[in-house]
């Protein structure tokens, strides 16, 4: 600027010439320093809407609510000296960050639906609904006390909001769903965080200053703390909690004149020696005059094996092809003898190849009485066996016996079922995994066939799943088939106890 004209000009021009070069409100940045509610507030409000409302797809029932509790804390952190009822909000944000972080890293474990079944963590859902209703009073209560005290009249939306918690509770509670109840609940819910977002900006127009608390960790810091820490838990999970704890023992083989007597018997009758090896002593003499045995062997894939092409004609057709089976399973019935005609029926498995990994394993038993009412059953047993260092080894099932659950079926709806289960893991070293499970079944009607299957599920890998299911919580949802973390074979023993000879149905 010329001298001259800086020498002539006045004060006042002077500043009406710098009020014209400024902007008429600062930018958002500035603000935000200088009348700091606008920042927290309207974190805690975006918080609340994450965890208000959810989708169930892409993970977005998980990422939403751990985003909308981060943003909570991260707004009473800054508001939590300004008044006791702040200070609460941060306390009960606090508790809900640390149940989030610690329900998320179970997600990631076999046991999350065991755990979440016991009495105490059943009603998790409500202890963090109840801590976001004392949270939603603290804000409200904290609001009233501000605007108090910067002069502002008028309700407060708070108090709305906190009523409009309680009215989501009892819909809840009573089971009101859908579109009639959920359209004017969203839009009054919306409503009230419009009014409470306007609120922000009103403080910031009375100009009242609050108490930030002094911090020691930026907000970029804490949250990326708290994220290692859900990794951490997570990575955890995956990789320490994807097997049952087996009780594997050195394995002592049946031996004595006698039992070898009953072997060669049954060995004569065409009992396969591969799975006759692998009975216990008392399973050995159970089958004590045998009169007859009937067996059926079936091999399986567990891979996905390889897309081949074939030309017929003016036709391509598709088709997969695999090149190697991982189980082979063999059935067997020992007619015994008695008054009535009763069998002891045995499903033996066996892994001839490595699948590449071991996570969880079920079988689904549905024996003889379960599919023909001519039948009766006695109590169902068995074990699991394999080699390491030329030493064979045993152990028990995990849990075997009857289950009930329920499952949606596409064509008839909900169904209860109750069904055997064997539920196990294998060892991750050592060969030759296998295991069988056995049960007497006993005529009731002339007439019938022994009808006995098994559904072998099995995990291929823990990716692509969360929260982590083990295969039989797989199987009970009524997953079937061959895509996804794990796979699921059938086999049948099928043949006419009248039949002479016996032949198996397959």
């Amino acid at each position: 600027m010329d001298k001259r004209v800086w020498d002539e000009m006045d004060e006042g021009t002077f500043d009406a010439l710098l009020e014209e070069s400024l902007p008429d409100e600062p930018p958002d940045s500035v603000a935000g320093g200088v009348t700091p509610w606008r920042t927290p507030l309207r974190r805690i409000l975006v918080g609340l809407a994450l965890n208000a409302v959810t989708f169930q797809f892409f993970g977005l029932q998980y990422c939403l609510p751990l985003a909308g509790i981060l943003m909570e804390l991260l707004g009473f952190r800054v508001l939590r000296r300004e008044n006791r009822w702040f200070g609460g909000g941060w306390c009960l944000a606090w508790c809900q960050t640390v149940l989030r972080l610690v329900t998320l890293s179970v997600n990631a474990t076999i046991w999350n639906e065991t755990l979440y079944a016991l009495p105490p963590l059943q009603a998790l859902g409500y202890i963090l609904f109840f801590l976001t209703l004392v949270k939603v009073a603290c804000l409200w209560r904290g609001l009233r006390a501000v605007k108090e005290k910067a002069g502002l009249s008028g309700g407060s939306s708070g108090g709305v909001l906190l009523v409009w918690y309680g009215v989501l509770f009892m819909m809840a509670v009573t089971g009101l769903d859908g579109w009639l109840f959920g359209i004017p609940v969203l839009v009054s819910f919306a409503l009230i965080l419009r009014s409470l977002w306007k609120l922000s900006g009103a403080l910031d127009e009375a100009g009242y200053g609050i108490r930030t608390a002094p911090v020691r960790l930026s907000d970029r810091t804490l949250v990326g703390l708290l994220l290692g820490v859900l990794a951490a838990g997570i990575l955890c999970g995956y990789g320490c909690f994807q097997c049952y704890p087996m009780d594997w023992q050195p394995d002592r083989p049946a031996a004595g004149a006698r039992v070898e007597a009953v072997k060669a018997d049954l060995l004569a009758l065409g009992f396969p020696a591969d799975v006759l090896a692998d009975l216990t002593e008392e399973e050995i003499l159970a089958c004590e005059g045998a009169l007859r045995v009937v067996s059926d062997v079936h091999e399986f894939p567990f891979n996905d094996g390889r897309q081949v092409q074939e030309v017929l004609g003016d036709r391509v057709y598709h088709r997969t092809v695999y090149d190697r089976n991982e189980l082979r399973i063999t059935g067997v019935a020992v007619e015994l003898p008695g008054e009535r005609e009763q069998w002891q029926i045995f499903h033996h498995f066996v892994w001839t190849i490595d699948p590449g990994f071991w996570g969880t394993e079920a079988v689904k038993l549905w024996n003889a009485p379960r599919n023909n009412e001519g039948w009766s059953s006695g109590e169902v047993t068995g074990r699991l066996l394999y080699e390491k260092d030329g030493q064979t080894y045993t152990a028990p099932y995990y849990r075997l016996g009857q289950e009930t659950h329920t499952y949606d079926s596409i064509f008839f709806g909900s169904h209860t079922s109750a069904d055997v289960w064997a539920q196990f893991s294998l060892p991750r070293e050592g060969e030759n995994r296998r295991g069988y499970l056995t049960y007497t079944a006993r005529e009731v009607q002339d007439g019938w066939i022994i009808d006995s299957w098994v559904d072998y599920t099995h995990q291929r890998s823990f990716f692509f799943q969360y929260p982590v299911r083990t295969a039989m919580e797989y199987r009970t949802a009524n997953s079937f088939g061959g895509s996804g973390p794990f796979k699921t074979i059938q086999d049948a023993l099928q043949f006419y106890p009248n039949d002479d000879p016996l032949e198996p149905l397959s």
